[in-house]
């Protein structure tokens, strides 16, 4: 299945939540990844540009999709981004297609 890294950071009032009733919100996430027939690697609070990090297996694109906009949609969450990650084994199969490429490319001169 292609794994995804999901980004996001909590909307203030969210986090006003959170602080008022601290919890842990991994079951939230992992419930509304396995909905759309995933698996949840790990969920992480995180320092910096993103207050949470979740890595997941899902079944496709649109599933992935399904989740992060579900999740989105309840105005918990701002800014948040979906990145497909890759195995070793296929960015090395995309580097020899970009070999390839290559062969046939040609920059503007």
């Amino acid at each position: 299945m292609p794994v995804y890294m999901y980004q996001a950071s909590y909307s203030g009032e969210a986090i006003k939540a959170l602080v008022n009733n601290p919890q842990d919100r991994t079951g939230a996430a992992q419930a509304a990844i396995e909905a759309n027939g995933g698996t949840m690697v790990g969920a992480w609070m995180a320092f910096g540009e993103d207050d949470l990090v979740v890595i997941a297996d899902m079944p496709d694109d649109e599933s992935m999709v399904g989740v992060a906009l579900a999740i989105s949609s309840t105005g918990a969450i701002v800014g948040g981004k979906t990145t497909k990650l890759l195995t070793l084994d296929q960015a090395v199969s995309g580097m020899k297609k970009a070999k390839a490429v290559l062969s046939v490319y040609k920059p503007p001169a």
